[in-house]
């Protein structure tokens, strides 16, 4: 495993770094998963520094991962506002060249831990459904696939999802 160092992303300029990191990741991951027309569009709308701070303000807690002085992926867990004892993972994201190297594996269990902490026995995601690989990651650190959604996203894109869980467990990571 790759010796990372996890660190708060909680600062103006770690949002930055989030937004940089999404926009090489995105570019170098989605484009035959998705339209480059809704990459674009979900840059747009979710890693503008405004959302950042607002999802932050509303309970996100972001971490990014280092290798030495680069930042190579970052992750995000929110607390579910409708359903008591459920936290999301709703970012995770690692730069192609550092893949497979075990930071996927930190990140997981960061979010496990972080989502013990608000409180959370069930942390859940969303995945492309035609994103084999991150599916099969998810699968290998301890999710289980729930269901499949289909939910509008706006200018007539769509995110086909699985919603995928896992349960949190008493002795998470730290």
């Amino acid at each position: 495993m790759t010796q990372c160092l996890l660190q708060p992303a909680t600062r103006a300029i770690d949002h930055h770094r989030v937004a940089e990191l999404a926009n090489r990741i995105w570019y170098e991951h989605y484009p035959g998963i998705i339209s480059r027309a809704q990459i674009e569009y979900m840059l747009a709308t979710q890693y503008d520094m405004a959302t950042l701070e607002r999802q932050q303000n509303a309970g996100t807690r972001f971490v990014l991962a280092w290798i030495d002085d680069t930042a190579v992926g970052f992750a995000g867990v929110s607390p579910d506002a409708q359903t008591r004892g459920c936290a999301w993972l709703d970012k995770l994201y690692i730069l192609a060249a550092y893949r497979g190297q075990g930071i996927g594996r930190r990140l997981i269990d960061w979010a496990a831990h972080t989502a013990a902490e608000l409180d959370a026995t069930m942390l859940y995601l969303r995945v492309n459904r035609h994103n084999a690989a991150s599916v099969a990651m998810y699968q290998h650190t301890g999710f289980d696939i729930e269901r499949e959604d289909v939910k509008s996203i706006g200018h007539g894109f769509v995110m086909d999802d699985y919603i995928m869980r896992m349960p949190i467990p008493e002795d998470s990571p730290t």
